[in-house]
């Protein structure tokens, strides 16, 4: 395979999990890191982990939310119209920006889609929708309702109880860093006006608060018609701080046991007609499983399926070269505990998590998103940036003693 791939997206380890699950087939291989515009404008811009893989061709740097500095390097900079190049989405606001550009970049890129139809993946990534098609198919979900900011302004309806969870009802507005448990209405109203900040035309889901027992999600493969979901990821330590709500350690698992709730997510993406990978997000209370969004792109944790032998990205280019997918392995036989190495040391950095525990997490897991003897760059960045860190804390620790 004479390839080109593109991977889009804000965090190394997810970026990196694409990159290592494609570099079998030798590909040319460009990232597009995207940050804070804070980051991108500082005079010394720190090469991200995944830059350091081995099987990196490329890096570009682009401002998170900034639709026009990304087709311009998408369009301008790596563009060739002699080989059309796969494109990976890694966040909601990539997979939204290059699906509402899809026009002006079909001619160079296989894209994810919706019926080829321009703009139709932002339209399904509104949470309400995805709610009413869930509910279509059997899926329970939270009560909930919505709350309009047009310019910052907005009102807070008299019939929300409290505590309650609120977020953007599109991915791209905050993603887990929009999702917030509120225990007031004062919560509430600062949660929004922190969230409208940076979008001050912003559609808030407003759901009632279910206690959570467990947390799930699950990754899969659709080329319109077949969908392939290869098992159960269940998370077990949830980051804090800017992470809030992302997958620190988890578990995967056969679908045994949940075959009727991944019928239903399959019957979502067929419905919608998605051609691409996918993540879905749900959780456990009192025994039952809720839905809770479906995000259009690869979730982070999907590198575990990879090393447990099912290539979803792998599945995606090969549909898109007109190959088929026969006898590639499709559903997981084993189980497999995961660590995203980076949401542990920020915790740690910022003292959610002490070192003794994040070691712990490290040794007990199966699977590391980081570190791989193959291709070991990224493990040796993340060590130094890793060594910064503990002399900041150590110098920042001394200074409060004084």
């Amino acid at each position: 395979m004479d390839n080109r791939i593109i991977i889009i997206g804000q965090g190394y380890t997810g970026r990196l999990s694409i990159v290592r699950s494609v570099a079998a087939l030798g590909s040319e291989i460009t990232l597009i890191a995207l940050m804070p515009k804070y980051e991108f404008c500082a005079k010394k811009r720190i090469k991200p982990v995944d830059a350091y893989s081995k099987y990196v061709s490329r890096m570009f740097y682009a401002v998170n939310y900034d639709e026009a500095m990304l087709m311009d390097i998408l369009l301008n900079k790596c563009a060739d119209p002699l080989h059309k190049a796969f494109v990976f989405p890694d966040n909601d606001f990539s997979a939204a920006a290059i699906d509402n550009n899809r026009d002006s970049l079909k001619e160079f890129y296989f894209l994810p889609s919706i019926q080829e139809r321009q703009g139709a993946v932002e339209f399904w990534m509104d949470k309400v929708r995805q709610k009413m098609l869930a509910e279509r198919v059997g899926l329970k979900v939270a009560d909930y309702a919505t709350i309009e900011v047009k310019d910052r302004a907005f009102e807070i309806p008299d019939s929300i109880n409290y505590p309650c969870f609120a977020k953007p009802m599109l991915s791209i507005s905050g993603g887990k860093s929009g999702l917030r448990k509120c225990d007031s209405k004062e919560e509430l109203r600062h949660h929004i006006e922190m969230v409208s900040s940076n979008r001050p035309n912003v559609r808030i889901l407003v759901e009632e608060y279910i206690r959570i027992d467990k947390e799930y999600a699950t990754l899969g493969f659709s080329d319109g018609e077949e969908v392939v979901i290869p098992g159960v990821l269940e998370l077990l330590h949830i980051a804090h701080g800017n992470h809030y709500g992302v997958c620190m350690q988890g578990k995967a698992y056969s679908i045994d046991g949940y075959e009727d709730t991944i019928a239903k997510f399959k019957a979502i993406v067929k419905e919608i007609g998605f051609v691409g990978i996918f993540d879905f997000d749900f959780f456990e209370s009192d025994r039952m499983l809720y839905f809770c969004e479906l995000n259009l792109r690869f979730g982070g944790s999907g590198y575990v399926f990879t090393k447990l032998g099912v290539n979803l990205p792998i599945m995606m280019i090969k549909y898109f070269s007109g190959e088929s997918i026969d006898g590639m392995k499709t559903s997981i036989d084993s189980s497999a505990t995961f660590f995203n190495e980076r949401m542990a040391i920020d915790d740690w950095y910022a003292g959610y998590i002490s070192r003794k525990e994040l070691l712990t997490f490290r040794a007990s897991s199966d699977v590391l998103f980081v570190k791989d003897e193959k291709d070991p760059g990224p493990a040796r960045a993340l060590g130094r940036q890793l060594c910064l860190m503990m002399i900041k804390k150590t110098i920042k620790s001394w200074l409060r003693k004084k």
